[in-house]
């Protein structure tokens, strides 16, 4: 019989101890250094036995500082996507909603710890010094500068994309505007997934829009239902996220969004594609979106910096594929261009690599996140509960049976703790037993202490 491996032995002495609580959750371990020392092993044993042990979930390195324990894994506790036939709808909107709080509960937005706010300065100083022709207006389409750096971004992440292709916007939802914009009139109908951010449903409504809802799955969407309403109804357009969806953060597989770029181009109906999450992965590959797959420009991709790097930017780009002239129109008539000296600051910032090493410390520290989280709630909540497990971006999705969350969310705004209620994602009352928590804030005492309250009040809600 083979030996277990000296790393695997240790590492499951170090499992024990911390399902023992011999260290308690975001507590550092002892250094590489100090574990070899009081092992009496090599280094490279006590890096494997630290690497086998964080593959299990229990841990999590952060460079410049070791690593931390992030919590006794957690399991998937399935949730069960509402399913319902799709069918055009009007809005009846608006509906109660609180004021989008900055750095609460309730938003999606990193933590102000996790922005890099020193290099995006630095940038910025830099960009102003060596540009004769910072001041004058930008180019409609955005800064060649900028675009090529995004390709090449890009480009390392698998998805190739020239910069000939790419308009820079402000932000993403301006994208998404001008694509909708482009693409469909009043009281057309638009097709979206279920649940949809609550604001792209706002922006719908605010431009006229009709909706169809397509139910989410386990697997991501309902593509045969996608696929009766393009064929039975006069859709304009679909408004989808492929990628760590809000509010959810699940995500399509490459198989149905090569599927939806297919059905895309048979129907001949645009994909608008909010990608905004995209690069917010808990895992080290980035996934593709479903402008990867499109063939014949019938996607619009839209992204931005404004999650992954900080929600102040409010610079974003679009691939407009065949729609790229009257998007470029479009944009020359209402915006006259997008800031430049900020356009040649984040080229600046991409080009020495700020970005994808400030991409790889979110995201552990969103994964970490995460767990601590998960953690925590799993271990208070109702029995009953359940609570979507992502794969990535900055938000959880919980469902509790009974409970009415747009009250609880109101009651919870009074004690100034705020959380997005799932009414706000639908255009029913599907899930009005749900709500969205951004998990981009650090799990500081104060947050857990607000967590505590939130628990508090949904057992007095359903006692």
């Amino acid at each position: 019989m083979s030996k277990t491996a000296k790393y695997k032995q240790l590492g499951q002495q170090l499992i024990n101890n911390i399902e023992n609580n011999a260290y308690s959750i975001d507590e550092p371990l002892p250094s590489l250094r100090t574990f070899c020392t009081l092992h009496q092993i090599s280094m490279t044993t006590a890096l494997a036995c630290y690497r086998y042990v964080e593959s299990l979930g229990y841990i999590t390195a952060f460079p410049k500082k070791g690593y931390f324990v992030t919590g006794l894994p957690t399991t998937q506790q399935h949730y069960q996507f509402p399913q319902f036939k799709a069918e055009p709808a009007s809005f009846v909107r608006p509906k109660s909603q609180l004021k989008n709080l900055s750095q609460t509960l309730a938003t999606a937005e990193l933590d102000s710890t996790l922005i890099d706010s020193k290099r995006l300065s630095q940038s910025l100083t830099q960009a102003c010094k060596h540009h004769d022709q910072l001041w004058g207006y930008a180019s409609p389409e955005g800064e060649y500068v900028l675009r090529h750096a995004l390709s090449n971004h890009f480009t390392h992440q698998g998805f190739a994309l020239p910069a000939s292709d790419l308009l820079v916007t402000h932000g993403c939802l301006d994208a998404v505007q001008h694509a909708i914009s482009v693409t469909t009139n009043h009281n057309d109908v638009i097709l979206v997934s279920s649940p949809c951010y609550s604001g792209l449903l706002d922006l719908l409504c605010s431009l006229n829009r009709q909706v169809i809802e397509i139910p989410s799955t386990d697997n991501g969407l309902d593509l045969e239902q996608m696929e009766n309403a393009l064929r039975q109804y006069s859709v304009s357009a679909c408004l989808l996220s492929a990628n760590h969806q809000n509010p959810t953060g699940h995500s399509l597989t490459n198989t149905q969004k090569q599927k939806i770029a297919e059905l895309a181009h048979t129907y001949q109906t645009p994909i608008i594609e909010d990608d905004v999450f995209r690069e917010l992965s808990h895992t080290k590959v980035t996934p593709l979106p479903i402008k990867h797959y499109d063939r014949t420009g019938w996607v619009i991709w839209c992204g931005s910096f404004s999650k992954s790097l900080s929600a102040g930017l409010r610079l974003g780009w679009c691939a407009p594929g065949r729609f790229f002239d009257a998007f470029l129109k479009q944009l020359s008539v209402r915006t006259l261009g997008v800031n430049k000296p900020l356009q040649l600051a984040m080229a600046n910032y991409i080009n020495k690599g700020h970005y994808q090493q400030h991409l790889k410390h979110v995201n552990q520290h969103l994964c970490a996140h995460k767990n601590l989280y998960l953690h925590y709630l799993q271990e208070q909540l109702p029995n009953n509960s359940s609570i979507y497990m992502p794969s990535g971006g900055m938000v959880l999705w919980l469902a509790i049976p009974a409970l009415n969350t747009e009250q609880l969310a109101m009651k919870l705004a009074h004690q100034h703790i705020y959380i997005k209620s799932g009414s706000l994602f639908c255009n029913t009352n599907r899930y009005d037993h749900c709500f969205r928590l951004n998990i981009g804030l650090v799990p500081t005492d104060e947050v857990k202490t607000q967590l505590t309250i939130i628990i508090n009040e949904i057992k007095i809600q359903l006692s």
